[in-house]
């Protein structure tokens, strides 16, 4: 995996993984770690990215509004607020 700080290919995985079970690696060019979501749009999500992506098509697809959708995943056991689906 080419690091995306250096965008060298001089990289080793690390055994540890992320909590949301992401591979990590260890740049030996600039001694930097990263995962497999480093530098791309999800890095800052809390939540895995398929369960945005699925939130995201029932958006889409079903046109369900905000507050259905926050509904829906409270009865998963996922909490957060409406805005945050508006965010994604």
């Amino acid at each position: 995996m080419r690091c995306p700080h250096c965008y060298s290919t001089a990289t080793s995985e690390r055994s540890d993984r992320t909590t949301h079970d992401y591979r990590c690696f260890r740049c030996r060019k600039c001694l930097r770690g990263f995962n497999e979501r480093t530098g791309s749009v999800l890095t800052r999500l809390q939540l895995p990215a398929d369960v945005v992506f699925l939130i995201i098509l029932w958006r889409l697809r079903l046109k369900l509004n905000l507050r259905d959708l926050a509904e829906i995943l409270l009865l998963c056991g996922l909490v957060f607020p409406h805005k945050a689906v508006r965010d994604w």
